[in-house]
């Protein structure tokens, strides 16, 4: 579980403010601030949809446009997976 300081940019500010988030995709975004390590993790559509109780489909959507937001960085895809990490740009965490 998340352990640290939480710095939003102003980068990060002025994307939420341009781009508003739904209830979905902010569910999904703080949940990964939580639970991503900085140096990102492979996320797992599925699991990510029973932990948050949202369809598979508008897992899959939310994570493409947290990306094209900026939030995001995708990587690698590994089997039907692929890995991503907090952009520093917009959400830095700092360790205690």
């Amino acid at each position: 579980m998340f352990k640290g300081t939480l710095l939003l940019t102003d980068t990060g500010v002025h994307a939420f403010t341009k781009n508003p988030l739904s209830k979905a995709e902010s569910m999904i975004l703080w949940h990964l601030v939580s639970n991503l390590p900085p140096a990102g993790a492979i996320v797992e559509n599925a699991e990510l949809s029973k932990a948050l109780k949202i369809t598979r489909t508008r897992v899959s959507q939310t994570m493409k446009h947290l990306c094209e937001i900026g939030f995001l960085i995708r990587g690698t895809k590994l089997g039907v997976s692929y890995h991503y990490k907090l952009n520093p740009l917009f959400i830095r965490v700092l360790n205690a």
